[in-house]
Order: structure tokens, then sequence, then C-alpha cells
């Protein structure tokens, strides 16, 4: 299930090469690149990433919600991420280390870390690169790779400081650090003020109180999505960018059917369950139909706010969302409110 892949090549000098997950190290593979190299896998996007932490700090908290998810048994997750830290620590020992950046949000979380990390330990490596990927990486030809690799630069003083500044943003208790950043010149880390408009909308909405990602799963059910196990092909194509998997999309699904006042009802042989964590040919899960719900047909319209009816909590990166720190989105306007009276 949830794992941390490091390939070793044994080469003297070896480069090191960080990337977003185990599909991106097959392709890198594939194409002839040589070298170490390592999965910086973690859905940041999802869970809580408190600030003030070391690396070995969060990765406690992260194994945790990975556990917590049902994504991983806990001494595995911890496992897996204590191998990712330990090979992080001895970047020193490389000769180089390359980051590959792709377009989507989890990559920008990924990369605001590394450069956090880096950027603490700047006497402490050697040569450190990076190449921005506007592409999916690991999917598709593999053969312009090395191309890919020949176009990296060397990191900034620069994309170094807008890293710190970024992951503080992104580990703050409130998101004003991440919205003044938004609003700054980020060219440096081409990617990255997209991938956090993104992750705004990802905060409940002003009014009906659901997450884009919610109000296009209730939207695409009303349209005609009847069938559960084409809702997250519907919802994907939403998406100019993707950047959310499976397994971060089910539990969003999982809180939208088993609120105490559920938005989506779900009908089949047995209660609704979320599909296994690796793929599948699931007669039984293949026969849930889904459809709106009367309250979840009033909140897609905007009657009622979701949250007056299923008070929640959860977290986006330091942020502890409840009732008491209520923080909204609002997209027409592009601002934050907190308890719909304090816009920053």
């Amino acid at each position: 299930m949830y794992s941390c892949t490091f390939y070793i090549s044994f080469q003297e000098n070896a480069v090191l090469h960080i990337v977003n997950g185990d599909c991106a190290i097959e392709a890198l593979k594939d194409s002839g690149i040589e070298g170490d190299f390592l999965s910086w896998l973690d859905v940041l996007h999802d869970g809580p990433v408190p600030e003030g932490l070391s690396l070995e700090e969060l990765s406690e908290v992260r194994a945790g919600f990975i556990a917590d998810c049902d994504w991983a048994v806990l001494e595995k997750a911890k496992n897996a991420f204590q191998k990712r830290d330990i090979v992080f620590r001895k970047c020193h020992e490389y000769d180089e280390v390359v980051l590959w950046n792709s377009f989507e949000l989890f990559d920008q979380l990924h990369i605001m870390q590394l450069l956090d990390g880096f950027a603490q330990a700047r006497d402490n490596f050697q040569h450190l690169s990076v190449i921005f990927f506007d592409d999916y990486l690991g999917r598709g030809s593999i053969e312009s790779l090395p191309q890919w690799l020949e176009k990296r630069e060397s990191v900034s003083k620069k994309q170094l400081v807008l890293g710190q500044l970024g992951w503080k943003a992104f580990t703050a208790q409130t998101p004003e650090l991440m919205f003044e950043l938004a609003q700054q010149d980020t060219s440096v880390l081409p990617f990255l003020q997209s991938g956090l408009l993104r992750l705004f909308e990802e905060f409940p909405a002003e009014g009906c109180g659901l997450t884009r990602t919610e109000h296009c799963i209730l939207d695409k059910v009303r349209g005609g999505v009847s069938q559960l196990v084409r809702l997250f092909s519907a919802v994907q194509a939403e998406e100019p960018v993707h950047f959310m998997g499976d397994w971060s999309f089910w539990k969003r699904v999982r809180g939208l059917v088993e609120a105490p006042q559920p938005l989506l009802e779900v009908e089949g042989d047995v209660p609704f369950y979320e599909p296994p964590k690796t793929p599948f040919t699931d007669q039984v899960f293949r026969k849930f139909e889904v459809g709106l719900t009367g309250l979840g047909i009033e909140v897609l319209d905007n009657v009622v706010d979701w949250h007056a009816h299923n008070p929640r909590t959860f977290w986006i990166g330091g942020i502890h969302l409840h009732p008491g720190n209520d923080w909204r989105w609002n997209a027409e306007r592009g601002k934050f409110i907190i308890n719909e009276l304090s816009p920053l």
C-alpha cells in the first residue's frame, strides 16, 4: 500500500533524482537516466502539516494520518517515512541532487518542503538542480526525459528563499500568508501560484460549505453519473491539471455518504465501502448506485450551508478547520472569509 521507494545504483559520484512517486521512478529508469532515485510520496494536500516540526517529527504526524485513513498500517507508514528521511539526510553524499517538479499541486507542496529542507542545510550538500516539467511525470512518452534532464538548472538563492516562504505559509495556522504569497511574483517556481490557487478551492466555499472537489462530485451525480465506479473519472475530467489520487478522492466521497446528515446516498448489495487500494475488478463495488439526498440538492443549490447541518473538522496544511476556526474561500471575490465576517 503506502511505501517509500528508493532505487540504489551503487555508482560512484551518483546523482540522486527526487520525484513524486514510483511511476515517475520507473519512467526515468526506463528512459535510460542513471543515478539513484527517491520517491517523495506524500499527499500533503490531505491531513495535518503543522508548523514548527523537524522533518522526522512531521513524518510521525503524517504516518499517523496515513494510518488513520487506512491507507497503510501505522508501522509500515512510519518505516516508509523513516527510509525516505534517512536518504534525504544523506543528500550531501551525492555530487548532485535533481528535483523533478511536475506542474500539479501535488508536486508544488513537495518542492516547498524540499527547498525548505535544503535551505536549512545549505552548506551540507554538493549541487542542487531542478527541472520544471510541464506535464505529468511518469505518464506518456519517456523518450524526452533525457532531454529534460539536460535542461536542468541550478537551484538559485531566490528559489530556496521562496520555497522556505511557501513552506512557512503552507504550515501556518491561518491562510493569510499563503494568500499574500499567491499575490506576489512567484515565477522562479513557475507552477507555485497556480498550485496555491487550486489549493484555496479545497477550503469550504462561503455559502454552501463545499470544497471544489465536493461540489463537483455532487454536480456530476445530479448530472447523471449514477454508477459510483464512474465518479472518479468524471470528476477528474473537470480538472485542467489533475492532482488528486483515487485514495484521496474516495475519502471525500465517504465523507459525503457517511456524514450524520449525508449529501449522497449509495445503494448496493452491501453498505458503502471504499474500493480496494489496488486496481480492482470488484463486482460488488461496481454495482453501487449513487444519488443526491434532499439535503445534498439544497447544499448544491446554495440554499443551505452544509456545515450548519454537519459541523466537521479537517486540516489543510497547518490550518485546523473546525467550527471555531471556520475559514471559507470565496472564489468570485478571490478572498478568504472567516465566520462570514472578516475578509482578508
